[in-house]
């Protein structure tokens, strides 16, 4: 098993997931007022900012396993992005406010646990960063 070509696709996978996952209640959720906005801006930074992170970081991760570039440099933005995910978004996650966060509709209770999702995914793809540079340690 060549970990120096499955590192990064895993990486490109767990990234597309989170991007997925951070951007799925502006798609799926219909509630009243701005709830879903202050639901994406609470915290100093909002979540999408995790969203875009991770789509960058699909392509980074595929520049590296397509070697279009040196692939410690990628590996070093991998990580670097994989950590600043994980940290804005368990700032995210711990900074919304408990009023926004209950103001959904009961159809839509999921998104008391979706916080968690995306702290749970930018972690993951912090940990394929990290496989990836390990694999491309001399």
């Amino acid at each position: 098993m060549n970990v120096d070509s499955i590192a990064p696709r895993v990486g490109a996978v767990a990234c597309l997931l989170l991007a997925g996952a951070v951007f799925v209640p502006a798609l799926i959720v219909s509630a009243p007022g701005n709830a879903v906005a202050a639901y994406y801006a609470a915290g100093p930074f909002g979540v999408s900012l995790v969203g875009v992170l991770a789509l960058l970081s699909v392509v980074v991760f595929l520049a590296g396993a397509q070697e279009r570039s040196d692939p410690q440099t990628l590996a070093g933005v991998a990580v670097v992005s994989g950590v600043a995910m994980t940290l804005f978004s368990l700032v995210w996650a711990t900074s919304i406010d408990p009023t926004v966060l209950f103001s959904f509709p009961a159809e839509f209770a999921w998104i008391e646990s979706h916080r968690w999702v995306v702290v749970a995914g930018s972690g993951l793809a912090a940990l394929a960063a990290g496989g990836y540079a390990a694999s491309t340690l001399p």
